[in-house]
C-alpha cells in the first residue's frame, strides 16, 4: 500500500499560509480540496510544519478536517469551528481518510498514480470494471483506494456510484447508469417478472416494466403505498427539501453536518444514482442542456461559481453561504450559465 504521505501533493494557498481565515477567504484562496479526513486521536493544528510549532487550535478525536497539502510527515489542513475556519498543520498519522463512495473503472485500462499528474509515478495498472473506493478530489483527479493501494485517477476514467439511497429507482435497463423510469416510494409493491440476474430483477409497476436492484427489495405481505409516485425531478426536489436550513460548509459534502453548493447538488443526485463531481464548473458538462423556457423542477441551474436545483416558482434550492445555509434563492439572483437535466 502506498503511504498516505507519499500521495498527498502540494495544493498551496495562493496568498501564503494563514493561521486563521473566514469561510469566504478560504473559498477564494485555497486552490483545491484534496480530501476529507477524521481525527483518530486528540491533537492540535500547528502554525508551521514543525512538531514544535505553536498551537493554532486544539482538535479532538472524531473532528473532521480538509487536507490541503503535505510537508514531509505533516499535512496542511483546514478545520471549521462555527463561523471560523482555522488552517495549520498536523501529523498524517493522526488522521483517517474518509470514504465518499464507491466506483468502477470505465476505461479499458488506466494507471493508478502516486500524484495527480500524468507524470506521477505509477502505482498499479487497473482494468475496466475494477472496483474503487473514492477518498477525495483534486484538480481533475479522484483520490481512490483499490485493494491495498491508494492513488490518483482521472475523473473521466471513473464511474462513481455512491451506494446509499432513500428511494428505489425503476430503470429501463439493469444498470445504475440506465435511465430512471420512475422513483418508487418505500413500501411500493412490485410484480416480479424474472429471476435475479447479476443483482437485478425485472419488475412490473402499474403496467410499466423495468429493472430494480435486489439490494432494496424485501419479500413481505402486501404494502399500502402512502405517497403518490412523483416524477424523477419532483423526487429529487422532495429529497433536497429535507435538508433546508442545514449548514453551509465550504468544501463540505455532508447534507446534515455541512456542505457547499456543489457538494449539496452532488450528494442530492447521488441518492438517485447520478454521479457528479464536487465542482460547480464541472457539473455544467453533465446531463442534457435545457432552455430556461423548458426548465422543470429538479433541473440543475449553473452560475459562475455556483450551482443549485430548480424548485419551481422561480426559485432554486441551494447551499448559498455560511450565513443562510441551505435555502431558497431566486433563480435569477445571478446570470445563468446553463441549465442541466440529470434525471
Amino acid at each position: 500500500m502506498v503511504p498516505v504521505r507519499k500521495i498527498l501533493t502540494t495544493l498551496a494557498l495562493t496568498t501564503g499560509s494563514l493561521a486563521l481565515m473566514t469561510s469566504a477567504a478560504l473559498a477564494t484562496d485555497v486552490a483545491d480540496i484534496l480530501c476529507q479526513a477524521t481525527l483518530n486521536t486528540d491533537c492540535a493544528l500547528l502554525e508551521e510544519a514543525d512538531s514544535q510549532s505553536d498551537e493554532v487550535v486544539a482538535l479532538e478525536t472524531g473532528d473532521e478536517v480538509v487536507l490541503l497539502s503535505r510537508d514531509g510527515e505533516l499535512a496542511e489542513a483546514a478545520y471549521e469551528d462555527g463561523d471560523e475556519v482555522y488552517t495549520g498543520y498536523l501529523s498524517l498519522e493522526d488522521v483517517t481518510l474518509e470514504s465518499r463512495g464507491t466506483a468502477q473503472l470505465l476505461s479499458t485500462v488506466a494507471i493508478l498514480r502516486e500524484t495527480p499528474s500524468d507524470e506521477g509515478d505509477p502505482v498499479e495498472l487497473l482494468n475496466r470494471g475494477d472496483e474503487l473506493e473514492i477518498l477525495g478530489y483534486g484538480d481533475g483527479w479522484y483520490l481512490v483506494s483499490v485493494g491495498d493501494d491508494t492513488g490518483y485517477l482521472h475523473l473521466e476514467d471513473v464511474d462513481a456510484e455512491v451506494v446509499t439511497t432513500t428511494k428505489l429507482n425503476l430503470r429501463e435497463e439493469a444498470s445504475t447508469r440506465s435511465k430512471v423510469c420512475e422513483v418508487l416510494p418505500t413500501g411500493t409493491e412490485l410484480e416480479l417478472l424474472s429471476a435475479e440476474k447479476d443483482g437485478w430483477v425485472e419488475v412490473s409497476y402499474e403496467g410499466e416494466t423495468g429493472y430494480v436492484s435486489v439490494d432494496y427489495l424485501t419479500a413481505s405481505e402486501e404494502y399500502i403505498v402512502d405517497n403518490p409516485v412523483m416524477t424523477a425531478g419532483e423526487a429529487v426536489l422532495a429529497y433536497a427539501q429535507q435538508f433546508l436550513g442545514n449548514r453551509y460548509v465550504w468544501g463540505g459534502t455532508s447534507l446534515t453536518n455541512g456542505c457547499d453548493c456543489s457538494g449539496y447538488v452532488m450528494k442530492i443526485f447521488a441518492a438517485f444514482g447520478v454521479s457528479l463531481p464536487h465542482s460547480s464548473y464541472a457539473i455544467r458538462n453533465y446531463g442534457t442542456a435545457v432552455s430556461y423556457s423548458d426548465i422543470q423542477v429538479g433541473d440543475v441551474v449553473c452560475y459562475s461559481g455556483h450551482v443549485g436545483i430548480y424548485a419551481g416558482n422561480g426559485q432554486i434550492i441551494n447551499a448559498l453561504n455560511s450565513r443562510k445555509g441551505i435555502c431558497y434563492t431566486s433563480v435569477n439572483f445571478s446570470k445563468i450559465i446553463t441549465i442541466r437535466r440529470l434525471v
